[in-house]
Formats: structure tokens, C-alpha cells, sequence
């Protein structure tokens, strides 16, 4: 891990006010501290900014498998906050999905109704400069989004399109879940086409967990096939999954999988079917709403000095 020019940290608190003074306040430029390499242990390192004192693990949900049928400690520490995001993603996952195959896939899940025969173009140009996810060597292959909420700006057309998801997270906003005030908040439909891959990478900051509400996933191979990737190392890997740490998952249609995207994470698809999950941020349950407060006044104050490319 290569020392920072330049990163993001909070200051002392001051009276909210419109001061370019004041806003600036709200938090500080310093040089960034050296930090181990090449340990072997696996930590967050987020790109921008780093709150310290927060709890970290790469994954917040146990696998689907290892939960009895109540999803009993599925999140990690119990936390109520996350718990509630999974549980209103998952209690209308019916309705999610059938959104998604109507309007993106041109399909319906309900017997003799017609397909759509113009689904939706991809809204998002993941090869342009600027903005978290425009690395030009980020992704191969073909990575569509449809969204709801991109870099902090909710998108008019999902709500007409997608009115019951929009409606989904529109309550996890008015519940103060939804990760939505900063250039950096993103809510939106990730389809990640056959052949196709997000490649490793560290997200800019640790104050959101995201999560991924699964809609298609590509059926597992039989038991004799293995990572097509060419790699030895990854041989036993999934055909389709995420590495976040030194931890990979695969996803189970329907089950909220949470993860710190602050560790670095990469996805793969090497199967002949779509991956689609809706990928959304939440706020990390550690961070208090005076620093809620104060993070999105930061944020707009480097928007405003030209210091953030969105």
C-alpha cells in the first residue's frame, strides 16, 4: 500500500453555516500516512476518504447457507440498522426482480403476458473518465447499469420504469439508510454480462456497506468444472463470484449479501448467463448523524474547489 499525497480526514466540529470557511472546516487535507505492505492480512484501504474508528469486516452477512430458515445472526453484531435494509430488500424481492426482468430483460416472469419489446439501454457509460467507477482497466466485458441513485442524484427515469423498487428505496431514505448525500452514493441495477469481469479494486471510502439484492444468478456447473480463468491459482474458484479480502462468495437469488467495499473486492462472471444483483449503499452503522451532517457538507465544499471528478 503506497503512501497517500493526499487524503480526507474529520476535524473538530463547528456551527454549521454557509461559509466557504466553515464548510472547508468540516474537515482537513493532509498527507497521507505510510502504511505495511505486502503483510498478507487483508484491510480496508479505502481510496479518499478514511473515518477512523469504525468497525470493518469484509463480509456483514454469514453466507445464506449457514443461517437457519429465521435468518437468525445472519448480520454481523446483530446490527438493527443493517438488519432492517436486508430485511425490506428481501421482503420485496418478488416485486424487485419482476421490475427488473420486464423492463431491462424485455421479459415477464408471469405466464402469457407479453415481452417488452424495447427494454431500457444502460444509463451509465462505466468507460468514461471521472467519477469512482470509470478506470478504463475497472472492468472487461460488458458491465449495464440502471439507476436509481448515481454519484448522489437520484435519476428521474427509474422511479417510472421501476416504481416499486423506487418506492423500496425511497423508505430506506426516509428511514436514514439509504447511503444517498455524498458524489459517491450509488444505487442502481448491475448486470454483468457472460464473460465479463470487475477486476480488483478498493473502494474511495469506509463510511457505506453495500449490499447486493440478487435477481439472476447463473446456476452452478457440474461438479467437475472448475474457473475457466487460465489461472492455477484459482482453480477451485466459482464461475461466477466476489472476492472481497481474502473471502469469496457466490450469490443466492433473493438473499441480501453485505460487504465493506473499502477492502478491496473484485467480480467475476464466467458463465454463459447474466449476473444481475441491485447494488445499493448504506450508511455504516457507526457513523453518527452529526458525522452524517457533516460528511455531506465536506463533500459539497470539494465539489464546489473542483476537487472531485464525478
Amino acid at each position: 500500500m503506497a503512501m497517500r499525497q493526499r487524503r480526507i480526514l474529520s476535524s473538530s466540529s463547528s456551527s454549521s453555516s454557509s461559509s466557504s470557511e466553515e464548510q472547508f472546516s468540516a474537515a482537513s487535507l493532509v498527507q497521507g500516512p505510510s502504511l505495511l505492505k505486502d503483510t498478507g492480512v487483508e484491510r480496508p484501504n479505502p481510496s479518499l476518504f478514511l473515518l477512523p474508528g469504525l468497525r470493518s469486516l469484509a463480509f456483514w452477512s454469514a453466507p445464506a447457507a449457514s443461517t437457519n430458515a429465521q435468518n437468525q445472526h445472519r448480520i454481523a453484531y446483530g446490527d438493527p440498522h443493517t438488519t432492517r435494509a436486508v430485511q425490506l430488500l428481501e421482503d420485496n424481492f418478488a416485486d424487485i426482480q419482476a421490475e427488473y426482468l420486464a423492463r431491462v430483460v424485455g421479459m415477464s416472469n408471469h405466464s402469457g403476458a407479453a415481452p417488452n419489446p424495447r427494454p431500457l439501454e444502460s444509463d451509465y457509460d462505466t468507460s468514461k473518465h471521472g467519477g469512482e467507477h470509470a478506470n478504463d482497466a475497472l472492468h472487461t466485458g460488458t458491465w449495464d447499469w440502471h439507476s436509481h441513485l448515481l454519484g448522489g442524484v437520484v435519476q428521474p427515469r427509474f422511479a417510472k420504469e421501476f416504481p416499486k423498487t423506487a418506492a423500496v428505496l425511497r423508505t430506506m431514505e426516509k428511514e436514514g439508510l439509504l447511503f444517498s448525500t455524498t458524489p459517491f452514493s450509488f444505487a442502481f441495477f448491475s448486470t454483468l454480462y457472460p464473460e465479463s469481469t470487475i477486476k480488483p479494486h478498493f473502494g474511495p471510502m469506509n463510511l457505506r456497506l453495500r449490499i447486493h439484492l440478487p435477481l439472476l444468478v447463473p446456476p452452478p456447473p457440474p461438479p467437475a468444472t472448475t474457473s475457466s480463468s487460465g489461472d492455477p491459482t484459482k482453480s477451485n474458484e466459482p464461475l461466477c463470484g466476489i472476492r472481497v479480502g481474502s473471502q469469496v462468495r457466490t450469490w443466492e437469488e433473493g438473499k441480501a449479501l453485505v460487504l465493506d467495499d473499502a477492502f478491496e473486492h473484485e467480480v467475476w462472471n464466467r458463465t454463459s448467463d447474466l449476473r444481475v444483483v441491485l447494488l445499493l449503499d448504506i450508511w455504516h452503522p457507526d457513523v453518527s448523524p452529526t458525522e452524517r451532517t457533516r460528511i455531506g457538507t465536506m463533500f459539497d465544499y470539494a465539489k464546489t474547489q473542483g476537487w472531485l471528478k464525478t
